[in-house]
């Protein structure tokens, strides 16, 4: 799938495997020359853009269970960048 981000001058092109991905930074060297119709030579960079960042959702947590814990025991699968409480509307009846 292609994304175009016209604002940011950048293009996405998302990809099923990862493999892929890889083999294509490895056989261009990040780098792939674009011409334009008027004969104009860009160079364009190529690169990972956000690959392996996940949101993940826990449910049926008890409310003691402070969010340094969480961290802790998800710390063991990779980075936590953040942690934040769900918050409901104060419309949503329980």
């Amino acid at each position: 799938m292609i994304q175009i981000d016209g604002t940011e001058r950048q293009v996405y092109i998302k990809f099923v495997d990862k493999g892929c991905v890889l083999a294509i930074l490895c056989d261009t060297r990040g780098q792939a020359e674009y011409k334009y119709p008027t004969g104009e030579l860009s160079i364009v960079s190529l690169s990972e853009a956000g690959m392996g960042t996940k949101c993940i959702r826990i449910a049926n947590l008890q409310p003691e269970v402070p969010n340094d814990t969480l961290k802790v025991t998800l710390a063991l699968y990779g980075k936590v960048l953040d942690s934040q409480a769900e918050v409901w509307s104060k419309a949503y009846r329980y």
